[in-house]
């Protein structure tokens, strides 16, 4: 019976040992996950940046379907997100809150990362391609830009959503089944999610060379500014997002891009808009510095503008890029693939 024992438990170690050197050397750090399997290092990198991790019992869950629910969580960590968890949700199928994903489903919906057309999240349905783009493009910020980028999208299969897919695909988050199928229909597997994941997190890490300068440097492609008016309300901003993502994609990846940052004025009286008028910086500081000039910022082109009224009844309207408006820029120009943006000031 001794030896019998001593044979069992020699077995027991050996089959311990077999386990644990096999998981070691798997990169992934996951059992179902071979380190030839074309996301490894994808799925490895997730889990070193704790923006996906695995399904318990050290698997990933390789070829499963990823959630709704599990892919706003991921988002939530890929975006920094403070978490937030109200007495009642915001969705008739996310009103546990004892459920796993019930604080991911309001802080991601808090962030505008769902439509806002459904009185439903459908946590537990898997995500598909289609949807796993637009609510990655909208965790990143860009819905507006989306709406202005809809007849770019180069995939002959999408019929909704495209100015979501465009803007994933611009930025290296998908890629197509082929030049012209996205099959946006598709259950998407945790395995892509992850790849779709670590590339947003690599865009949001890519550094950016940001030089100030008097003039544009030769080859870098200037981002137009507009000049127009809605009404008697003068339209120009200086760097419109729109603006500076057409420059970023003509420029290309490893590309450079020009934001013009020099403020511009134009009055506005009697129903009539004048010439628009370059300002100097200390200009603009006396504007900024004035409490009886009211400040606001365009979502639509993610540029600020004040409204001065003077004494002969005029308005004076002043289109600027704040600090945090070339930094937006900036980071949308890093996602694209930009490595420098020289800022025209």
């Amino acid at each position: 019976m001794k030896q019998i024992a001593t044979r069992l438990t020699a077995l027991l170690l050996a089959l311990v040992m077999t386990t644990t050197l096999a998981l070691a050397a798997n990169k992934s750090g996951y059992s179902d996950v071979p380190d030839k399997n074309w996301a490894s290092q994808s799925i490895a990198q997730c889990k070193q940046y704790n923006l996906l991790q695995g399904i318990g019992n050290g698997k990933f869950g390789l070829g499963q379907k990823m959630t709704r629910a599990a892919y706003a969580a991921a988002l939530c960590r890929l975006m920094g997100w403070k978490t937030v968890t109200p007495e009642k949700g915001s969705y008739t199928d996310n009103q546990d809150a004892k459920k796993w994903y019930y604080s991911a489903i309001e802080t991601a919906s808090a962030h505008d990362v769902f439509s806002g057309h459904s009185t439903t999240c459908r946590p537990n349905d898997a995500i598909t391609r289609e949807e796993m783009a637009a609510m990655t493009v909208r965790a990143l910020g860009y819905s507006t830009l989306s709406g202005t980028v809809q007849d770019e999208c180069p995939f002959t299969d999408v019929t909704t959503n495209p100015g979501y897919i465009t803007l994933a695909w611009r930025m290296g988050l998908v890629t197509g089944m082929n030049a012209a199928a996205f099959a946006p229909k598709s259950d998407t597997t945790r395995e892509q999610a992850a790849a779709v994941l670590l590339r947003a997190y690599n865009g949001l890490k890519a550094k950016v060379s940001v030089t100030s300068v008097s003039a544009a440097p030769s080859g870098a492609v200037p981002a137009e500014s507009l000049t127009g008016t809605s009404g008697a309300v003068p339209l120009s901003p200086r760097a419109a997002v729109e603006q500076v993502y057409d420059a970023a994609v003509k420029a290309g990846k490893g590309g450079s891009v020009v934001i013009n940052a020099v403020p511009a004025a134009q009055s506005v009286k009697g129903g009539k808009v004048g010439a628009l008028r370059e300002l100097t910086q200390d200009e603009l500081s006396a504007y900024l510095n004035d409490s009886a000039v009211q400040k606001s910022r365009s979502n639509r082109f993610d540029s600020s503008y004040l409204l001065c009224k003077e004494k002969d009844g005029s308005t004076i309207c002043v289109w600027y890029e704040s600090e945090a408006d070339i930094a937006e820029k900036t980071g949308l120009c890093a996602l694209l693939g930009i490595k420098n943006v020289y800022v025209l000031k």
